[in-house]
């Protein structure tokens, strides 16, 4: 008890110290900018004044570029005598600039003419110095601290970003060259954590900063390929001290910022867990052979979202512009980040209806809609656009997209257009010129719709789908693989043209019992991305086929493993996963039970997960109002809640008529009841489902007749039925 309290001592403290140093930092209009500066190598004097002249003009100007509400400088930044000069002249560009900035020391900063402590003193006699020791004098090193970011209103934490001490080199070198994050650091770190989870009551997403990165830096890049620029190895600590573990663990910590490494400024998105990258090397003075121009990383953060863009930008532009989203909002449970909806069933819906839908949407936690197609062409050739377009004709012009984008902006939901899509891909019956002639009209709709809507709602529009559904049947062959490439890239380059800003996401399906197998599939993925131009943050989202039949839960492991290794070979390509939450042999919702066991599969390979379709199989304005309450219960808990069985039906007849046989029962209540199984001979032949608040008690079976044996069971929405209960003649 004695030492509870003294942690919770510790962590009030920590905070009220961290509070005050930092009561500046908040977000504005829900977003905040945070520009990382690394290994500037400053050094005073005649013969470097040139360079440090290049260094302090390159910051000046990312700095009127970016307009950053934080600078963070992660190490290495004067390195040479007298060193409090070079130091003066560096804050006081801040001062200058009226711009809030935090050291966190590199392994040569304390190598000079003044210790770390003193240079901290020093930074500390500048007003728009954040940095501070949050424990000084027991913690190892210098400038160990908290930065929370508050909310736009200034009441609350949204943010926390954590400065480590990463140390120079180690005493006795039998353990590497370089020192490593102690012990004592991470205990703090983890209190922090408790303190600020708890003072919240939920994990608050957070950064961390130091010099050296960490020895995960190098063994994230056998599990997930690193994009952005990598031209020597990593010069990481020879022991690792659990720092990266501990950030698992906890869960708030979504991206780690290093230097250290003047040749690198790579990322690693680790499937949405976590994200470590490298900054871009800022100073101009060269410690060894150096390839990369000058620059710096920007990480711009939102308020309520655990996610974040950042690029590297230099004097040429910007690069390798990324999205980062915190896996499963943070939890250790596997849920649904998107889901699509489809035309004919929003055909008849007004603004309230859209708002309604929205609303439960935002409930559910999904932040991402993907409507789709823009245009449809069915297989007689007849256009149907779903916003106003000269494409088509005056009366098949629907005015549906709009009203989708104005009520998911109400609700910060973000939506996914799909551009256009013919029917007659189905039959495969059409050779390549055809198909890239649909690519170039696709581009003409995707001119339209940006003309019309992404000014108006710009974070809205948010991306890009590819309607087009591939598979391993039809596109096994080296000639269809190349024309499915330049097809994609007729799409790829436009959008990039005109949109660079906006992801583009397909989402290909797959059957195990014909075309190519799991291996086979993804090699083709592979040859298709090799020639494709796929940019860093599009999205390969694949169906997990289980609702069509097209795999089951016994090898969806082994096709979405195979399927992460070819997305592994294209650097910067997202994997998500589409989980399918119906049971297509009878169009009907699939069993809760089913679709945990799906989510738990396909969580382990991907970075996102999306659904067919919540709006359709899993909202309480078109089923059972039981999917939707146990699934937020499941959000909640991490389980699916044990739900009664529904009672037995009672008097289930047979008879026959003019079109096969009628079967009729009576239920005994409708409590905890989904709906009704049907069997012939003891197979399932049919499921009846609650749909729109109405029961069916009756079913006509066509190929039927008098001398089968026909049951009837109640099942609710885990799938779980009651006793079966026998028809009999009448």
């Amino acid at each position: 008890m004695k030492r509870y309290f003294l942690i919770l001592l510790f962590c009030l403290i920590v905070s009220l110290c961290s509070l005050s140093q930092v009561g500046n930092l908040r977000f504005s209009g829900g977003e905040f900018k945070i520009l990382q500066i690394t290994d500037t190598h400053w050094i005073e004097g005649e013969r470097y004044k040139s360079a440090n002249d290049s260094t302090y003009n390159l910051i000046r100007e990312m700095i009127h570029i970016e307009h950053p509400d934080l600078v963070v400088l992660t190490g290495d930044i004067v390195v040479g005598i007298p060193a409090l000069s070079g130091w003066e002249k560096l804050s006081g560009l801040f001062s200058e600039e009226k711009t809030p900035f935090a050291v966190a020391f590199g392994n040569h900063d304390g190598e000079t003419d003044v210790s770390k402590t003193e240079i901290l003193e020093y930074l500390r006699t500048n007003p728009y110095n954040l940095t501070y020791d949050a424990r000084k004098g027991t913690l190892p090193g210098v400038g160990n601290c908290t930065l929370p970011v508050l909310s736009s209103d200034g009441t609350t934490e949204k943010w926390i970003l954590y400065l480590f001490d990463s140390h120079n080199i180690t005493d006795d070198c039998s353990f590497g060259y370089y020192d490593w994050i102690k012990h004592d650091q991470i205990d703090w770190y983890r209190n922090s954590s408790d303190y600020f989870t708890a003072h919240n009551k939920r994990k608050l997403p957070s950064l961390a900063f130091f010099h050296i990165p960490l020895p995960e830096y190098e063994t994230a890049r056998w599990v997930c390929r690193e994009f952005g620029e990598r031209q020597e190895g990593v010069c990481a600590p020879g022991l690792n001290t659990g720092l990266f573990s501990s950030f698992i663990e906890k869960r708030d910590v979504i991206g780690v910022f290093a230097g250290h490494d003047h040749n690198n400024d790579y990322m690693i998105d680790l499937d949405g867990n976590i994200a470590l990258a490298y900054g871009r090397k800022t100073g101009y003075p060269s410690a060894y052979n150096e390839t990369l121009d000058r620059g710096v990383r920007i990480i711009n953060l939102y308020e309520d979202e655990a996610g974040f863009d950042t690029y590297t930008r230099d004097l040429n532009g910007t690069y390798f512009h990324y999205k980062f989203e915190q896996k499963n909002k943070g939890s250790n449970t596997p849920r649904f980040n998107g889901t699509f909806i489809q035309e004919f069933l929003v055909a008849g819906w007004n603004d309230e209806r859209w708002d309604q839908e929205m609303a439960m949407l935002n409930e559910a936690g999904i932040t991402y809609l993907i409507y789709a197609p823009a245009l449809l062409t069915n297989e007689k050739g007849r256009a149907t656009a779903y916003y106003p377009s000269p494409l088509v004709k005056k009366n098949a012009q629907k005015d549906r997209i709009e009203r989708c984008l104005r009520s998911a902006q109400k609700y910060g939901i973000k939506v996914f257009i799909g551009i256009n899509f013919n029917e007659r891909w189905w039959k495969t019956d059409y050779d390549s010129e055809w198909l890239f002639n649909q690519m170039e009209a696709g581009n003409k709709v995707a001119d339209e719709l940006v003309a019309l809507y992404k000014e108006k709602y710009n974070r809205t529009m948010y991306g890009w789908y590819w309607v087009w559904e591939v598979d391993n049947l039809n596109c096994m062959t080296s000639e269809c693989q190349d024309a499915l490439a330049k097809a994609l890239n007729i799409n790829l380059d436009h959008l990039t043209e005109i949109t660079p800003d906006m992801p583009f996401m397909m989402s290909p399906f797959m059957n195990y019992r014909v075309g190519g197998n799991a291996q086979e599939y993804a090699v083709m993925w592979e040859n298709v991305f090799a020639q494709t131009h796929f940019r860093i943050g599009d999205i390969f989202a694949p169906q997990d086929c289980i609702g069509a039949g097209g795999l089951t839960l016994d090898n969806l492991r082994e096709w979405f493993s195979k399927l992460k290794q070819a997305v592994n070979s294209k650097p910067g390509l997202k994997f998500w996963g589409n989980v399918e939450t119906f049971d297509q042999r009878f169009w009907t919702s699939a069993p809760m039970a089913r679709v945990q066991k799906q989510l738990e599969i396909v969580n382990g390979y991907v970075g996102n997960i999306i659904c067919f379709a919540y709006s359709h199989y899993n909202s309480p304005f078109v089923v059972n109002k039981e999917y939707h309450d146990l699934y937020l219960q499941y959000c909640k808990t991490g389980e699916l809640p044990k739900i009664p069985l529904p009672k037995k039906v009672i008097n289930a007849s047979i008879t026959k008529s003019p079109t096969g046989t009628e079967i009729k029962w009576a239920p005994q209540g409708f409590a905890a009841t989904d709906g009704y199984n049907i069997y012939k001979d003891g197979i399932l032949i049919y499921k009846l489902q609650l749909r729109n608040g109405k029961f069916q008690t009756n079913f006509s079976d066509k190929d039927g007749s008098v001398n089968n044996v026909y049951e009837i069971s109640a099942y609710n929405v885990m799938g779980e039925e009651s006793e079966k209960t026998k028809a009999e003649l009448k």
